[in-house]
């Protein structure tokens, strides 16, 4: 029989956190990359909202039509760096004494010859230390492994704090590949492992028992290179599938939903889903529109302005995208956060990809545009100049707060500016910079974001 591996996605420790099509897509791909390789695979997804488990204990979990929701989430302590943030802490996921049964059990029935933990936001690794912590007590002889982005931006503090066996800060599966071979004595001729984005298999989705949506990506990377963004530093170079191959894995994996349902709902991931359109993402909506299928999408990572032309505008319209996010970022007048963002984006940018959305049928209080709060050395007043143009289109506002990002350009700077301890991750967390930003404050930014929801209100 082959040797099991169980991967894990740990639960979050936060001010908030909600189910917003958030799939751990890069342990899923390693998943089928490995089961691929001849691996017998697990998964053990604590945010898992649908989880057997969970229902059993709790009931069914209520789940909008676009099929997120709120996760299971218990209000605990600040960790003491935070304890000046006048907001509730909480731990979101399956609640400890069933993630400890859950892994028990694994050990009892599928002992895994190693286990694979992945990690997200860096401020979230306190999940990270709790499910490492408990595998060491409930499966001591099993080698543990790290990887995920909190793990290759914070690598030294994953390591001393987080103490897995080995950690992965890598593109690519096959390190992950070699290391499971060594331990499970297998011999490989590696030449003939293709570990690239075009060849690897779809994400592992079937190992959920219930899927309210997929996320997917088509792509890897950005071609922009901003300032506070961590895209190049994970992803250095754009890499994206083929159309075909794409509507061939959506396609399988949408049979896994069940074909009984009203609607598929799909989740666009893309750091740069519009990026030559002319043969990538504009033949992808060509055959969508022509295989007619019930499926609806949404874009929560913000779209590039400049690259939404009026058919793309109209495929995506006749596509049923129902969540359409813009980068919008910051406006014209203030420049030097436009070179922050890479001059990725005007304010003509914007506005024509409003009309050619709104010429395509969409109402403007359908769209929504990010605007970046929080940067060091960013205005009240700016932001509220970036975020009167968005009113006044009539698109509705959606507030991108800065977190400082280890390996960013502005990650010193922040850092300085706000007092942080760099080496501390939970000071990257985006919620707590209003509290750190003397010029603003926690009460004004508060009520910045209370006039953002009236002005969204107001817009039908």
């Amino acid at each position: 029989m082959p040797e099991t591996i169980l991967f894990i996605n740990p639960p979050i420790y936060d001010f908030a956190a909600y189910d917003l099509f958030s799939k751990p897509l890069g342990l899923l791909y390693l998943t089928a990359f490995l089961r691929k390789a001849g691996y017998d695979v697990r998964l053990l997804d604590t945010l898992d909202r649908g989880h057997p488990a969970l229902s059993a204990r709790f009931g069914p979990a209520r789940v909008k039509p676009n099929g997120t929701g709120k996760y299971h989430n218990e209000t605990i302590d600040r960790p003491k760096c935070l304890r000046h943030i006048p907001r509730n802490y909480s731990r979101y996921g399956m609640p400890l004494d069933m993630l400890t049964e859950l892994l028990a059990g694994e050990y009892r029935n599928n002992k895994p010859a190693a286990v694979i933990v992945t990690s997200m936001m860096t401020y979230w690794y306190p999940g990270v230390v709790e499910v490492i912590e408990y595998i060491r007590r409930i499966m001591p002889d099993i080698p543990v492994a790290l990887g995920g982005v909190y793990a290759r931006l914070c690598p030294e503090h994953a390591k001393r704090v987080c103490a897995p066996d080995v950690i992965f800060t890598q593109n690519g599966f096959l390190p992950e590949l070699k290391w499971l071979d060594r331990l499970t004595q297998k011999e490989r001729d590696y030449s003939t492992v293709c570990d690239e984005f075009l060849a690897w298999p779809g994400p592992a989705y079937d190992l959920y028992s219930r899927l309210d949506y997929l996320t997917l990506i088509t792509s890897l990377g950005c071609p922009f290179n901003c300032d506070y963004c961590a895209s190049r530093l994970l992803q250095p170079q754009l890499r994206q599938t083929k159309p075909e191959l794409f509507i061939d894995q959506m396609l399988s994996l949408l049979a896994l939903a069940g074909d009984n349902r009203p609607r598929y709902n799909i989740a666009f991931m893309d750091d740069a889903l519009l990026t030559n359109a002319d043969r990538h993402i504009i033949p992808i909506l060509r055959r969508l529109r022509e295989l007619d299928l019930p499926l609806r999408f949404y874009c929560p990572n913000g779209l590039h302005c400049r690259f939404i032309t009026s058919e793309i505008a109209e495929l995506m319209y006749a596509n049923h995208f129902e969540m359409v996010r813009l980068s919008y970022e910051s406006s014209d007048t203030t420049a030097r956060w436009q070179r922050a963002s890479d001059d990725k984006v005007t304010d003509h940018d914007f506005r024509r990809a409003i009309e050619h959305l709104i010429r395509a049928g969409y109402r403007p209080g359908q769209l929504e545009a990010y605007i970046l709060t929080g940067l060091p050395g960013q205005s009240m007043n700016e932001i509220e100049q970036s975020a009167q143009v968005v009113h006044d289109l009539g698109v509705k506002i959606r507030l991108c707060q800065y977190t400082p990002i280890p390996g960013t350009k502005l990650f010193d700077v922040a850092c300085n500016d706000y007092g942080i301890d760099p080496n501390e991750p939970l000071l990257h967390n985006n919620s707590i910079l209003p509290t750190l930003d003397k010029r603003i404050g926690y009460e004004t930014f508060r009520d910045f974001k209370d006039r953002i929801t009236q002005l969204n209100t107001a817009i039908s």
